[in-house]
C-alpha cells in the first residue's frame, strides 16, 4: 500500500478502427495518470477509465504508453462502514493493487449519449412522484422509445429515437420558480487520509481530468480553490500548468476561493486567515492578472466558522461567502440558505450555504429535487427575510479529488430544461455571486434577506479543537513567532532593503504555517504521514524565523546604550500593553517594569537584598500555601487548589457544594471517549456520562521559594498508563495562578479535561475568540443550547459576577465549556482512528486562573491572556562601563509607536511588518474587547505618510464604511488619530519616511 507501479502498454490498433477515434480503457481499481513525456494527459480512479488517445485512427498505428498507478483509493487506504464488504476485503490483503483492464476500444459517441439521457430520464422518473402527470409522461414515453429499438441492431435505433428522447426529457420545460447554477468542482482535501506528496499527484490527476473534459464539453466551466494547489502543479508539471493558465484567461477555470488553503477556522489566529487571504490572491494575481481576481470566500468543508470572518473578508475586497458544511449540523438545522451573516463587528457579508449539501455531488436528479427542496424550505419558510430563488450546486468526486466524470458534465447539461426538475444553467462562481447582489439589490427595499449575527457553530466534530494537541501549540507557536520577528525587523533602524529581504526569507515559512492550517491537518483529523510531515515542517519554520529573531535581537542589543549598568540585560515585550513582570537572568530572578508595548527596557540586574512579596507555608500533610500580593492559593494533597482566595475582597473562588464545603478548582477529570463515527472529529453529547474525576494523592513538593516567585509541583498518575506533572507558579505582582503541565500521555480513547467550579452565578460567559470574545449562555434551555456543550475559543475564557469573577487563561488550548458556574478546559485526546498514535506522547502547556473585581475589560483579563501567551524576552547586553552600584537603574527604553486608547477599547497589535510591495510598514491593530473611542498612535521616530489600507494593503477611501472615522495624519508631530469601533481591524500603511 501507499507505493507506486508504473505501466507500460505496448500495442497496436486494430486495422478495423481505421477512421475512427481511439481510446484507452484503463483501470487498476485505484487511482492513476496517463503520462505524455512530462505531461500528464489524464487521470484514472475508480470513476474514470476512459481517455482519448487518437483523433481519428489510421489503423495499425503503434502504442506505446507509460502509466504511474498509486496503490491506493481516492480516500487513501482507509476503508469506511459505507463501503461493499468485498472491498473492505480486498484492502484487508497484503497486495490489494491489481490490473483490472488495459484495452483499445472505440466509443460510439451518439450511443454513448443516448444511454446516458436514457439513464437520466430514468433517474428523473425514480425521483418524482411516481402517480403524478410528469412520471406518467416520461413512463409512456419511455415504453414507445424502447418498443422502436430493434434488438438485433439497437445502435441504429438509438440513433433514430435521439430526437424523441430529448424532447421526452424537456417535456413542457422547467416549471420551476429556482434556477440551479451548476459548476465543476474538485474537492482535493490538501491532505487527509493520504501524506501532502499523495495530494501533489492527486491535483495532477484531477486537473488533468478536467482538462480534457474542457476540449470534450464546450460549455463545461470549473472552479477550485486553493493557491497551494497551483503552485504545487506549476512545479511538479508545468505543461499542465499552461494549459490551465489558458483555460483561466479563456473564463471556463475559475481561480476562486481568495486563500492559499482551505484552513481550519477554529484555531487559527484572525491575522492568519488575513495572511491566508494575502498569499493566496497574491498568488493568482501574480500567474493569471485579471481573470482571477477574487470576489468569494469560499470553505465548503471547514468546521465552523468564526465572528471575525465577515469583516474580514469584505476588508480583503470579497463581498461573498459560501459553504456547505453547515448542513452537517446534527441537532438543529442552520435555517438559512442566502443569507446576511453579521459579525463581530457588525459588519456583513452576504452568504449562501449551498443547499444540495454536498459538495461533492453528482448532480443526479433526486440531487436537484432535494437543493430545491431546502432552498424552498428554509429561505421560503423565514418570517425576518425574503429568498432569492437562485442556489449553486458545486459537482464532482471531490475530498480525495478526481472531480467531475463526462457522465456527470453530460447530466448537467441534458437535465437544464428537464420538466420536473429545477432550471440548471452553467456559470462562474463569481457570476453567480454577482447575479445574488443584483437580486438582492433589487428586492431589499420591501425586504432585506435575514441575518445570522455572530459565530456560525457547526454542532458536529467538536474534537477537532483538541485532537492532535501538539499542532495547535506548535502552529500557535509559529504564528506567535513570526508576528515577533516581523516587528523586530520593522522596529530596528535599519534600510527599507534589508527589511524586504527579511520579509522574502519568511515567505516561504508562513506559507508553511499556512499550509499545515488545512481543514484536516490542524484539527488533528489526518493520518499519522501528514504529522510526519507536519513536524518537519514546523522545525523548518521555526528553525528559520529563530535564526532571524537571534540575528535581530543581536542588533537591536547592538544598538543600545547600556552604560552605567553593572549587569545590564535588554528585556523586550511581545506584548500590545505596557507589563510588567519577573524574568530569570543567569538562574537568577529578577523583576522587569513597565516594559512599553512592542518595546524594550535595559535594565540592571544586578539585585541585592529584594522584600519578600511570594511567600510560601506549608500545612498539614502535603498541603501547601502559597500568596502574593494578590492572590492566595492552597494546593490540597490531591495537587488542586483546595481553595482560592483574593485579598481585599473576602472571597473565595471555589463553589461550595450542599453541606458548605468547599469544591476544589483544578480538577482533572478522564472520560471514556469513544464516538460513534467521526471518532478524531468527534466528542459525543454523553460523553460525560462516563466522567471519572482524579482524586488520588499526589506527591507535592515546593521547588522555588523566592522572594518573587513561588513554585509547588505535583506529580501523579491519570488513568491506565499515563503520569502529569504541574507546577503551580505565582509571582510577586501578578493576578493569575499559573499552573505549567506536563504529560506522558499514553491512553486509549480518553479524553482529558479540567474543571474549574466557581462561586459565580452568571447566565453567561464570555470566550476569547480571534479578534475579539463572544458571550454564549451557560445554560441549556434550548436545543441550540444544549448542543454547544464544547465550543471553541482562544487564550481566555471568563465567567463574571458584579463584584467578582474568574477567567481561565491558556497558551494553546481550544476546546472548552461554561456549564451553569463551572468552566472546563479540554486538554488531551487519544482517538485511534484515522492515526492509531494521536496524542500518545509527552506534552507541554500552560493554563492559569485568574481572579478580578467581576469586570473582564477593566481588570485587563484579555491583556492577562496575551502577557501568558507572549513572554517577557530577556537578553543579556555587555556592559561598556561599570559604574558605582547606587547609580545602577533603568538605563534606556524604546518601543517603535506608542498607542493610547480609552481603557474600555483594547488595541491588539495583529502585525507590524513590512509591506508587501517593500516599500513601507504595515501596522494591523484590532479593538477586541467591543468598545469605541478616540485611539491615537504615537510615532517614535520620523515617518513618510501614513495612509489607511484594506487587508490586501491598498489604500481606502476615508468615505468608505469599513475605513476608521476621522483619520488624521499629523506628520510634524509624529501621530495618527482616528476614532474606533467595535471589534474594528484598522490597517495602516507607514510609507519609509
Amino acid at each position: 500500500m501507499w507505493s507506486t507501479a508504473w505501466f507500460r502498454l505496448v500495442g497496436r490498433v486494430d486495422s478495423a478502427c481505421k477512421g475512427q477515434r481511439v481510446w484507452l480503457r484503463f483501470s487498476s481499481g485505484t487511482e492513476a495518470t496517463l503520462w505524455d513525456g512530462d505531461e500528464p494527459k489524464q487521470g484514472f480512479d475508480p470513476y474514470r477509465d476512459l481517455t482519448p488517445i487518437l483523433e481519428k485512427s489510421k489503423g495499425n498505428e503503434k502504442i506505446d504508453l507509460l502509466i504511474e498507478a498509486a496503490c491506493n483509493l481516492p480516500l487513501g487506504i482507509s476503508t469506511f462502514w459505507w463501503d461493499h464488504a468485498e472491498l473492505h476485503a480486498r484492502w484487508k490483503e497484503r497486495e490489494p493493487g491489481r490490473l483490472e483492464s488495459a484495452e483499445l476500444v472505440v466509443l460510439d459517441e451518439e450511443a454513448w449519449q443516448f444511454v446516458e439521457t436514457w439513464t437520466n430520464l430514468r433517474k428523473t422518473l425514480l425521483a418524482l412522484p411516481q402517480e403524478g402527470a410528469r412520471a406518467v409522461a416520461i413512463r409512456e414515453g419511455m415504453r414507445r422509445i424502447m418498443a422502436s429499438i430493434d434488438r438485433a441492431n439497437p445502435r441504429g435505433g438509438m440513433r433514430r429515437s435521439m430526437d424523441s428522447l430529448a424532447r421526452l426529457v424537456v417535456g413542457a420545460g422547467p416549471s420551476t420558480r429556482t434556477t440551479c447554477v451548476a459548476v465543476g468542482h474538485a474537492h482535493i482535501d490538501t491532505a487527509w487520509l493520504w501524506p501532502l506528496a499523495e495530494t501533489r499527484r492527486k491535483c495532477i490527476r484531477t486537473f488533468a481530468n478536467v482538462l480534457r473534459l474542457m476540449e470534450r464539453f464546450p460549455d463545461f466551466r470549473f472552479v477550485c480553490s486553493q493557491a497551494q494547489q497551483y503552485a504545487w502543479i506549476e512545479e511538479d508539471a508545468p505543461k499542465l500548468f499552461a494549459q490551465i493558465a489558458k483555460r483561466v484567461k479563456e473564463g471556463r477555470w475559475e481561480t476562486a476561493g481568495a486563500m492559499w488553503i482551505e484552513p481550519d477556522c477554529t484555531c487559527p489566529s484572525g491575522e492568519s486567515f488575513i495572511r491566508q487571504i494575502l498569499h493566496g490572491t497574491r498568488y493568482w494575481s501574480e500567474r493569471f492578472g485579471a481573470a482571477a481576481t477574487q470576489r468569494f470566500l469560499y470553505l465548503p468543508d471547514t468546521f465552523g466558522f468564526p465572528a471575525c470572518l465577515p469583516q474580514i473578508g469584505r476588508l480583503a475586497g470579497l463581498d461573498t461567502f459560501i459553504t456547505n458544511k453547515m448542513s452537517w449540523c446534527e441537532s438543529n438545522r442552520f435555517p438559512h440558505v442566502t443569507f446576511r451573516w453579521r459579525g463581530l463587528d457588525g459588519t456583513e457579508i452576504l452568504s449562501h450555504l449551498t443547499p444540495g449539501h454536498n459538495y461533492n455531488s453528482s448532480i443526479e436528479p433526486a440531487d436537484l429535487l432535494y437543493g430545491e427542496k431546502n432552498l424552498v424550505t428554509q429561505d421560503g419558510a423565514s418570517f425576518v427575510g425574503s429568498s432569492i430563488p437562485l442556489w449553486l450546486q458545486p459537482f464532482g468526486f471531490g475530498d480525495g479529488g478526481g472531480g467531475p466524470t463526462a457522465e456527470q458534465v453530460y447530466r448537467a447539461s441534458t437535465l437544464g430544461s428537464c420538466e420536473g426538475l429545477p432550471k440548471v444553467v452553467w456559470d462562474r462562481v463569481d457570476r453567480f455571486a454577482g447575479q445574488l447582489h443584483a437580486v438582492r439589490d433589487l428586492m431589499r427595499a420591501d425586504r432585506d434577506l435575514a441575518t445570522w449575527d455572530g459565530e456560525l457553530y457547526l454542532e458536529l466534530h467538536r474534537g477537532t479543537y483538541t485532537s492532535q494537541a501538539w499542532i495547535k501549540r506548535q502552529n500557535r507557536l509559529a504564528e506567535s513567532l513570526l508576528r515577533d520577528v516581523e516587528a523586530l525587523s520593522s522596529s530596528l533602524q535599519v534600510p527599507a532593503a534589508e527589511r524586504r529581504a527579511v520579509r522574502e526569507r519568511l515567505d516561504g515559512a508562513w506559507k508553511l504555517v499556512l499550509l499545515n492550517q488545512f481543514h484536516d491537518i490542524l484539527p488533528g483529523s489526518s493520518i499519522g504521514a501528514v504529522y510526519d510531515d507536519a513536524r518537519q515542517q514546523h522545525a523548518q519554520v521555526a528553525d528559520l524565523a529563530m535564526a532571524e529573531r537571534t540575528r535581530l535581537e543581536r542588533a537591536l542589543v547592538k544598538s543600545v546604550a547600556a552604560s552605567d549598568c553593572e549587569q545590564p540585560v535588554l528585556v523586550r515585550n511581545p506584548a500590545s500593553t505596557v507589563r510588567s513582570g519577573i524574568v530569570s537572568v543567569d538562574g537568577r530572578l529578577v523583576e522587569a517594569d513597565a516594559i512599553p508595548a512592542m518595546g524594550y527596557t535595559v535594565i540592571d540586574a544586578r539585585r541585592g537584598e529584594t522584600p519578600r512579596r511570594v511567600h510560601v507555608e506549608r500545612g498539614k500533610g502535603p498541603t501547601v500555601r502559597i500568596r502574593n500580593e494578590w492572590l492566595e492559593a492552597t494546593i490540597d494533597a490531591a495537587g488542586r487548589i483546595g481553595e482560592l482566595r483574593v485579598h481585599g475582597l473576602d472571597r473565595v473562588a471555589n463553589a461550595r457544594l450542599r453541606n458548605g464545603e468547599l469544591q476544589p478548582l483544578n480538577q482533572l477529570a478522564l472520560y471514556d471517549d469513544q464516538p460513534r463515527r467521526w471518532e478524531a472529529w468527534d466528542i459525543d453529547r454523553d460523553y460525560m456520562d462516563r466522567e471519572s474525576l482524579v482524586t488520588t494523592p499526589a506527591e507535592i513538593s515546593v521547588v522555588c521559594e523566592d522572594p518573587l516567585r513561588a513554585e509547588v509541583r505535583v506529580q501523579r498518575r491519570v488513568g491506565r498508563r499515563s503520569e502529569l506533572f504541574q507546577t503551580y507558579r505565582l509571582d510577586a505582582g501578578t493576578k493569575h495562578l499559573e499552573i505549567r503541565t506536563e504529560v506522558r500521555w499514553d491512553e486509549e480513547r480518553t479524553l482529558l479535561r479540567v474543571l474549574f467550579p466557581c462561586d459565580v452565578r452568571a447566565p453567561y460567559a464570555t470566550f476569547g475568540t480571534q479578534f475579539g470574545a463572544i458571550e454564549r449562555p451557560t445554560h441549556r434551555n434550548t436545543s441550540w443550547e444544549e448542543a454547544r456543550y464544547e465550543v471553541p475559543g482562544h487564550a481566555w475564557m471568563d465567567l463574571s459576577e458584579p463584584g467578582f469573577g474568574v477567567a481561565i487563561l491558556d497558551d494553546g488550548k481550544y476546546g472548552r465549556s461554561a456549564l451553569n458556574n463551572v468552566l472546563g478546559l479540554s486538554l488531551l485526546r487519544s482517538p485511534s482512528f484515522p492515526d492509531r498514535a494521536a496524542d500518545r506522547d509527552e506534552h507541554v502547556f500552560t493554563y492559569a486562573v485568574m481572579l478580578h473585581d467581576g469586570d473582564w475589560r477593566g481588570a485587563g483579563v484579555d491583556a492577562e491572556a496575551e502577557a501568558l501567551r507572549e513572554p517577557l524576552r530577556a537578553i543579556a547586553v555587555p556592559a561598556r562601563k561599570r559604574a558605582a552600584p547606587e547609580r545602577c537603574g533603568v538605563r534606556v527604553a524604546g518601543a517603535p509607536f506608542r498607542i493610547e486608547a480609552p481603557n474600555h477599547c483594547f488595541m491588539q497589535v495583529a502585525a507590524w511588518k513590512a509591506s508587501e510591495d517593500g516599500k513601507g510598514r504595515i501596522l494591523r491593530i484590532v479593538e477586541t474587547r467591543g468598545g469605541r473611542g478616540e485611539v491615537a498612535i504615537r510615532w517614535a521616530e520620523g515617518t513618510g505618510a501614513v495612509t489607511a489600507t484594506d487587508l490586501l494593503e491598498r489604500p481606502m477611501r476615508l468615505t468608505d464604511e469599513l475605513a476608521p472615522s476621522a483619520f488624521v495624519h499629523d506628520a510634524e508631530r509624529g501621530e495618527t488619530t482616528f476614532r474606533v469601533r467595535p471589534f474594528q481591524i484598522v490597517t495602516l500603511r507607514v510609507a519609509d519616511a
